[in-house]
């Protein structure tokens, strides 16, 4: 009685074991080409978030690691995450415009999105208003193209592209006249410049639209135990001293 009694708690236990762990390896996760936070390097993703990212996975019950992470574009990440349970996205600035569309780990580091202008054109930026008196590039369901809209900016004066390599398109937009200003995260945006051999030094930032942080963005239907994993493990390489080497590394 009492050995039948152990080996049915024994099987509870497994399942349940196995059961979490199922469940933590069912999450599908996508990031995109967004410098220095991720990107892809020859093949391999890479930056700040990815190895923030790979670090939490070693403290988490799943097989998954990095090599399962999926590259796509901005706007095709963020529509399957908005609409499949068990879907992550990074890296993902936090707004109030997001905030219940999306479950939250995080912050993963601190962030800034404005409007970059080539020094050339002598812009001047004093308030939100005077932005629709220009022509601004922006990248499709990106924070720069919400922000834009969200602070009454007229989509008349939004020029919004997708793909795979947007922020080098809104620079050569810009050089080419298309646009006047180009409203994104503001080191990524330059990195990004410096990449593609574009001499970021010949734009600046005019103004800034937020400042925040940013987030790995879950699909809001993923449970719970899923996330309360995720950031038990960024907690725990915050607390360890993993954390602030990876940022030391990315200097």
């Amino acid at each position: 009685m009492v050995k039948s009694l152990i080996k049915g708690l024994g099987i509870l236990v497994l399942g349940t074991s196995l059961y979490g762990a199922n469940s933590l390896d069912k999450v599908k996760i996508f990031t995109e080409n967004y410098p220095p936070y991720n990107m892809e390097v020859n093949g391999k993703l890479k930056g700040i978030s990815v190895d923030i990212l790979d670090a939490m996975l070693k403290h988490i019950d799943t097989k998954l690691t990095i090599d399962n992470v999926k590259l796509q574009p901005w706007a095709r990440g963020y529509k399957i995450v908005l609409k499949k349970k068990n879907t992550m996205l990074f890296s993902t600035t936090r707004t109030a415009q997001r905030e219940k569309l999306f479950k939250w780990v995080g912050p993963i580091i601190s962030t800034k999105i404005g409007i970059i202008a080539p020094k050339a054109k002598h812009i001047t930026i004093k308030n939100l208003k005077e932005l629709n008196n220009y022509k601004i590039g922006a990248v499709i369901n990106d924070i720069g193209e919400q922000l834009l809209e969200a602070n009454g900016v007229a989509k008349s004066h939004i020029d919004s592209v997708g793909g795979k390599n947007p922020v080098v398109l809104n620079f050569q937009k810009m050089g080419k006249g298309r646009i006047d200003m180009f409203a994104y995260e503001t080191n990524v945006a330059m990195y990004g410049a410096k990449s593609y051999q574009i001499d970021s030094n010949e734009f600046e930032v005019v103004y800034i639209l937020k400042e925040g942080e940013l987030y790995y963005a879950f699909n809001k239907n993923t449970d719970d135990k899923i996330i309360k994993a995720y950031q038990k493990a960024l907690d725990t390489i915050k607390k360890d001293g993993t954390y602030t080497k990876i940022l030391q590394k990315h200097k």
